[in-house]
């Protein structure tokens, strides 16, 4: 990939990631637990409780990169229009 097309990241956005990820893998634990405690309806339980907390999760990991983005990032960006 050419060097104009690369995404810049900075060291928050990379720390974000990583927080989101560790987030991530905890709730991935949670739904596991609570579908554990209901064998007979495993699946059922373990998507209610893994989705209701993914989704939220995903969003404002998006939205924390895209706000933590650095003025150059955007600067980048603008000369590439």
């Amino acid at each position: 990939m050419p060097k104009e097309q690369r995404f810049l990241v900075n060291m928050k956005q990379k720390i974000t990631v990583v927080i989101i990820d560790v987030l991530i893998l905890a709730e991935l634990c949670v739904a596991m637990y609570f579908a554990v405690k209901n064998p007979d309806d495993f699946n059922a339980v373990f998507f209610k409780v893994f989705l209701g907390m993914f989704i939220p999760t995903l969003a404002v990991g998006i939205f924390l990169v895209r706000k933590l983005r650095s003025p150059e990032a955007d600067v980048h960006k603008e000369v590439e229009s």
